[in-house]
């Protein structure tokens, strides 16, 4: 099977990533005084290690966008891709917020170039990969072209 498996990036947003190291390490620190601090693992292994992706089936021209749970388990459901009909490249520009202990608000824009896989209406979007340049979404996206969408 030809296929190719692109990771989209963390689940949650870099702070909450963050937040799940933090909540690793304090849950094993604090388990040398109790075992019940041990639960702290299960959501810093969840926030920090979930993320998304998308594989890319090229023989049986399908796409699996997934999620990965705790780094381990992966959730999604094939779709065929010849319901899509078009790509496009967009300039996405999320914004995480997050307060401090004396409520100061902290933001951080993340950019990315994304590629994604359109239908007719446009009422299904999928992401296939982030870049860091228009140069190497345009690139793929005439490397996938022809195999991806319907003549």
């Amino acid at each position: 099977m030809m296929a190719r498996n692109n990771n989209l990036g963390k689940f949650f947003g870099p702070s909450s990533s963050y937040m799940g190291y933090v909540f690793i390490v304090c849950g094993i620190v604090a388990s040398t005084y109790s075992l019940l601090a041990l639960t702290l693992l299960i959501p810093g292994f969840f926030m920090a290690y979930t993320y998304n992706g998308i594989i890319i089936d090229i023989d049986k021209k399908r796409l699996k966008p997934y999620t990965t749970l705790f780094g381990i388990f992966r959730t999604g459901k094939w779709i065929d891709a010849d319901q899509f009909t078009r790509f496009n490249i967009i300039k996405a520009t999320k914004k995480y917020t997050t307060y401090s202990r004396t409520n100061l608000r902290l933001d951080m824009n993340v950019s990315d170039i994304e590629l994604l896989l359109i239908n007719r209406n446009g009422t299904k979007k999928i992401i296939l990969n982030k870049y860091h340049n228009f140069e190497d979404a345009h690139k793929e996206m005439e490397e996938l072209g022809p195999i991806l969408l319907p003549k």
